[in-house]
């Protein structure tokens, strides 16, 4: 089993971070695009690392044209020498157009075109003479054809992806699949993982061409009260967006989201703890002792290729956020 972890803060803190687990014996670090953008943080991650994987999980796509994202990810992997994993996501509706000001529309074979479009900007840059006429994207110019690169490969193209629409894509064309963190593992098992081996099919390829990344939620705590609250709370908050409600509903627990709403539109967060049972909260988290989190993740190394770990942010103060990411360091590196 590969376990990754995120990095992020300050960008003065990733080079130092990522160089940390390196040491530390992760396979891979990953930087997500909140605040600052995913691709800064993972040429600061490249630059003071020589071994570890660097992947963005996510970039957002569509505010970006797929040619300036192609761009960026062969500018990335020549400078990390080939470790570079190029993560992408549609975000949802609301992002895309009230913080970014672009178009929402069929995400799913919209990104499947935006990895096709990327693939044809690396093709020409190694020499060939391929343009992209699609639905979404027309790429005509995809290169200048300066100083053609033939050895160079296809970066590896991941997608986040929560349903089965998206995991069936990710099937068909990409590299790899980056899960939610609500993505227990009855959830990765019965849904995602079945929709990537049809799509999969679909393009003649076989589903184990398609890195399943799992990225469980993890609090490491003596305390176990603790730790229980804070994975609860992050699973409240996630769970108020319908994006994921199909999880909650093969958990039995869709009926909670309506009160989940009101509570976090009151901020009432004891209220947001007390709908997420001990159950649902084993089902899709991990808590306790370093033995007990490895022990308990167990569950998800059998469904997936790669644990990425992490823990809660919606909640947590710095300082315990930065223990217990102390303590996921120390657990699962090697």
């Amino acid at each position: 089993m590969e376990y990754g972890i995120g990095i992020g803060g300050p960008l003065t803190m990733i080079g130092p971070m990522a160089q940390m687990v390196e040491d530390a014996g992760f396979e891979s670090c990953w930087a997500a695009e909140t605040t600052n953008t995913a691709f800064v943080q993972a040429a600061a991650a490249i630059q003071a690392t020589t071994k570890i994987k660097v992947g963005t999980a996510i970039a957002l796509a569509f505010p970006r044209s797929p040619t300036i994202t192609a761009m960026t990810a062969w500018d990335l992997d020549e400078l990390s020498g080939g470790r570079f994993i190029c993560g992408l996501g549609s975000q949802v509706k609301g992002v895309n157009e009230r913080r970014f000001s672009v178009r929402f529309e069929h995400p799913a074979p919209k990104l499947k075109e935006y990895a096709q479009a990327m693939r044809t900007v690396w093709a020409a840059n190694r020499g060939d003479k391929v343009t992209h006429e699609g639905r979404f994207y027309n790429v005509r110019m995809p290169t200048f054809h300066g100083h053609p690169q033939p050895d160079r490969r296809d970066v590896p193209i991941y997608f986040a992806a929560v349903g089965a629409v998206m995991s069936r894509v990710c099937g068909e064309v990409a590299d790899g699949l980056l899960a939610h963190p609500l993505a227990s593992p009855k959830y990765l098992m019965e849904v995602v993982a079945p929709a990537v081996a049809d799509g999969a099919e679909r393009s003649g390829r076989k589903p184990s061409e398609v890195n399943l990344t799992a990225s469980p939620m993890i609090s490491i705590s003596d305390d176990i009260d603790l730790a229980r609250r804070e994975v609860k709370l992050q699973i409240a908050f996630y769970a108020t967006t319908r994006t994921y409600a199909s999880i909650l509903e093969l958990h039995g627990r869709g009926h909670i989201v309506p009160e989940l709403r009101a509570a976090f539109e009151a901020k009432d967060r004891d209220r947001m703890v007390e709908l997420i049972d001990d159950d649902l909260c084993d089902a899709i988290a991990v808590t306790g002792t370093p033995d007990e989190a490895r022990e308990k993740l167990r569950a998800w190394e059998e469904v997936a290729d790669r644990v990425s770990v992490g823990g809660p942010w919606y909640g947590p103060r710095p300082e315990r956020m930065l223990e217990n990411y102390q303590a996921l360091v120390t657990t699962f590196g090697r």
